[in-house]
């Protein structure tokens, strides 16, 4: 797959697309491309592996709220929420306020980019920095860009890395791709 374009840069998807709950958004964010204009360049990735965090969830950042940390996750529909964890950084895409999913993993359009196999390693092998949080992924430096034509066929898990709620199919992933994260999810979805 090639690299966006300068005039594909210019043509995001419109922000209120990203406007539905955490599930729906994470699966429709499979097969969509973010693309980060850094200053040595144009980075992107393949979005293959979501997670959902949805409103009421006690896994979710907003469980308890609006807090400083998680301010831009109540944002409005396609805006950047970056977090820190264990001294990684991770990238979620904000639906509705106080949903977002998870950008666990991509597969590189750019080349040379480091393994974007897991959410720190996402944002590792874009550039994307703290400073970006909140940025509209519309209008800012970081886009999300339409994916390319074709059928996607996505299977289902349970999420990685937390501690509540961990029995909810809330990880989506598109079936086959290598560059799934680890563990690798078993059960596609009958239908889709």
């Amino acid at each position: 797959m090639p690299v966006p374009s300068r005039a594909e840069f210019a043509r995001p998807v419109p922000a209120r697309r990203w406007d539905r709950p955490a599930a729906e958004l994470a699966r429709a964010l499979l097969g969509v491309r973010l693309a980060y204009r850094a200053k040595d360049g144009l980075r992107a990735v393949r979005i293959v592996e979501t997670e959902a965090y949805g409103w009421g969830d006690p896994a979710s950042h907003a469980f308890l709220g609006p807090t400083v940390r998680n301010r831009s996750m109540f944002g409005p529909p396609g805006t950047l929420y970056l977090y820190r964890i264990h001294q990684v950084l991770c990238a979620n895409v904000v639906g509705r306020a106080g949903e977002a999913a998870l950008l666990r993993a991509g597969e590189p359009l750019s080349e040379g980019l480091l393994s974007p196999s897991g959410p720190g390693r996402l944002c590792r092998a874009l550039g994307l920095t703290q400073e970006l949080d909140g940025s509209s992924l519309e209008r800012s430096s970081v886009r999300l860009l339409p994916r390319l034509p074709g059928d996607l066929e996505v299977e289902t898990g349970v999420r990685v890395g937390i501690s509540r709620a961990r029995a909810r199919p809330l990880r989506f992933a598109i079936v086959g791709n290598r560059w799934v994260s680890r563990p690798r999810l078993t059960s596609p979805e009958e239908g889709r």
